[in-house]
C-alpha cells in the first residue's frame, strides 16, 4: 500500500479522514544516533512525547500529523533530544512541505486565502513568507542593467523609485524611497556600476544629479513620451479654454474630438480630418497650436540627432507670441534638458517598460490591500516564472594543455572540455507578470 505522506523521514502508521480535513498518525523512520551536544554515541531511550505538525494540503484538504515522538538521554553529557525528523521544520509546527506549499502560494494570493487552503493563521503564514524572502534576499542577485530605467510611482502613502533592465524588459528593484539621500546611496553601493551605460528616466532633476554623481559613465535619455505629452498638454489647455465659450452642444462636441487633436495628423482619415478643419476655420488659434503640436511630434520622426536638432531649431522659430506662454513650460524643459532629450537619437531607448512595471505594482497593491511595502516589494521581484523567463545560462569550456602532440591534443580536448555553467539572473520579466495579472494569477 502506498504510504500517505510520501515523506521519507516519516512512515504513515494510520489516516483519518474527517471530511472536512486528514488527520495522520505517523512515527519517524529515523533513529538519532549520535547526541546533538557532546557528539557521544552513548545514548538510551528517554520516553515519548506526542507532537502535532501540520502538512500541505491534501485532495484540497488540511493535513494534520501526530507524532508519538521518541526522545533520547546521553549518558555522557545527559542531554536529551528527539529522533530526527529532516522533513519536519526547525522553526515551526509544519512540514517542510508546508512551509514551501506556503511560500510559492503566497506570491500569488493573498496571505488570507493561504491561511484558509492550509488551516494555519495569517500571521503565521505572514511569517513564513518574511523567512522566505529574506533567505532570497541574500540567495538571488540580478545581474546589473547595461541600460536602465528609473521612474517613480506612489503606493502605500509614499512616492517608491521603480528600476528596470531595459534590454531584458525586467524588474531590477523597487526602492522604498525615490529621495535623493537614498538613491544616492542606492547607486554608490550598486555591485558592478560600471556595467550601466545608459540611463532612461523623466524629466526629474534628482534622479539627473544621481546618476551624474554615481553613473559619471552612463548617458541619461530622457523618455520621449514624457517630453512628448507635454506638447499635447498645451493643445488640451487651449481646446478646454474654448469649450468654455460655446453653447452646451457645441462644447459637447468639442469635447469628443478630444482624440482627433491627440492623433497624429498622418493617422486620420479624410473624415475626422473634415472634422478638425471645421474647428480649425473658427478658432485659427486652435489651428496654429494644432500645427506646432505636430510639428514638434515631427522632430522624432527624424533618421538621425542632426536631423532631428535642426528640425527643433524651426520649430522654435515658428511659435508666434500669441501662443509663447501657452508652449513656455514646453520650451523651457527643452532647454534644461536639451542634451537627455536629443541623446534618444544616439540610442533609441524609451522607458515604457518601466511605466508598464509601474502600472502592474499599482494593480498588485489594489489586489493586495493590506500589503506592506516590504511584501509588494517581494511578490514583484522574487516570482519564479517571472525570473525563470528572463533567467540565462553562461557556459565557458576549459582545455587540457597539449603534453604528448598536437594530434593527440585535438582529440583529447574535444572529448575532455570541462564546462562550467553559471546562472545569470536580469530580474522578473514584466511581460510574464502582466500576462499572470491579467490571468487571475494574483487574485
Amino acid at each position: 500500500m502506498t504510504d500517505f505522506l510520501q515523506l521519507p523521514s516519516l512512515r504513515t502508521l494510520s489516516v483519518t479522514d474527517s471530511g472536512d480535513a486528514y488527520t495522520i498518525e505517523a512515527e519517524s523512520t529515523q533513529s538519532l544516533q549520535q547526541c546533538p551536544g557532546c557528539q557521544g554515541a552513548r545514548l538510551y531511550r528517554h520516553g515519548a512525547q506526542p507532537q502535532t505538525y501540520r502538512d500541505a494540503p491534501s485532495h484540497g484538504k488540511p493535513v494534520r500529523i501526530q507524532i508519538l515522538r521518541r526522545r533520547y538521554r546521553c549518558l555522557d553529557c545527559k542531554q536529551t533530544a528527539f529522533d530526527p525528523i529532516p522533513d519536519l521544520d526547525g522553526k515551526r509546527r509544519a512540514t517542510t512541505r508546508l512551509v514551501a506549499f506556503v511560500c510559492a502560494r503566497s506570491f500569488s494570493q493573498t496571505f488570507a486565502a493561504v491561511a484558509r487552503e492550509a488551516a494555519l493563521d495569517a500571521k503565521t503564514v505572514r511569517q513564513i513568507f518574511a523567512d522566505h524572502v529574506a533567505r532570497l534576499s541574500q540567495q538571488v542577485r540580478f545581474e546589473t542593467p547595461r541600460v536602465l530605467g528609473i521612474d517613480e510611482l506612489k503606493i502605500i502613502g509614499a512616492y517608491r523609485a521603480m528600476i528596470t533592465n531595459v534590454e531584458h524588459k525586467s524588474i531590477f528593484d523597487l526602492r522604498a524611497s525615490r529621495s535623493k539621500a537614498d538613491l544616492l546611496t542606492y547607486f554608490k553601493n550598486l555591485p558592478d556600476k560600471d556595467r550601466i551605460q545608459w540611463v532612461t528616466m523623466d524629466m526629474y532633476d534628482v534622479y539627473r544629479q544621481v546618476v551624474r554623481a554615481t553613473l559619471p559613465q552612463a548617458r541619461i535619455v530622457v523618455d520621449r513620451f514624457h517630453i512628448q505629452r507635454m506638447a499635447n498638454e498645451v493643445l488640451e489647455k487651449l481646446r478646454k479654454n474654448l469649450r468654455t465659450t460655446l453653447p452646451e452642444r457645441e462644447r459637447l462636441k468639442l469635447k469628443d474630438e478630444r482624440f482627433l487633436l491627440l492623433k497624429r495628423q498622418h493617422d486620420l482619415d479624410p473624415l475626422p480630418m473634415q472634422q478638425l478643419d471645421a474647428w480649425f476655420d473658427r478658432f485659427p488659434q486652435l489651428n496654429r497650436a494644432h500645427a506646432l503640436k505636430e510639428g514638434f511630434l515631427s522632430i522624432w520622426d527624424a533618421h538621425s540627432r542632426a536631423d532631428a536638432e535642426a528640425r527643433f531649431k524651426v520649430w522654435r522659430g515658428h511659435i508666434d507670441p500669441e501662443l509663447q506662454e501657452g508652449f513656455k513650460a514646453l520650451t523651457t524643459a527643452m532647454r534644461n534638458w536639451y542634451e537627455e532629450v536629443f541623446s534618444y537619437f544616439d540610442n533609441r531607448i524609451t522607458n515604457a517598460y518601466t511605466e508598464s512595471a509601474n502600472s502592474l505594482t499599482r494593480l498588485m497593491h489594489r489586489m493586495g490591500r493590506g500589503y506592506s511595502f516590504e511584501v509588494l516589494r517581494a511578490r514583484m521581484l522574487y516570482d519564479e516564472r517571472a525570473r525563470q523567463a528572463t533567467r540565462r545560462i553562461l557556459e565557458t569550456a576549459a582545455r587540457r594543455e597539449d603534453t604528448v602532440g598536437m594530434a593527440y591534443f585535438t582529440r583529447a580536448t574535444a572529448r575532455s572540455r570541462v564546462a562550467e555553467r553559471r546562472i545569470i539572473e536580469y530580474g522578473p520579466s514584466i511581460e510574464v507578470l502582466v500576462r499572470q495579472l491579467e490571468a487571475g494569477d494574483f487574485e
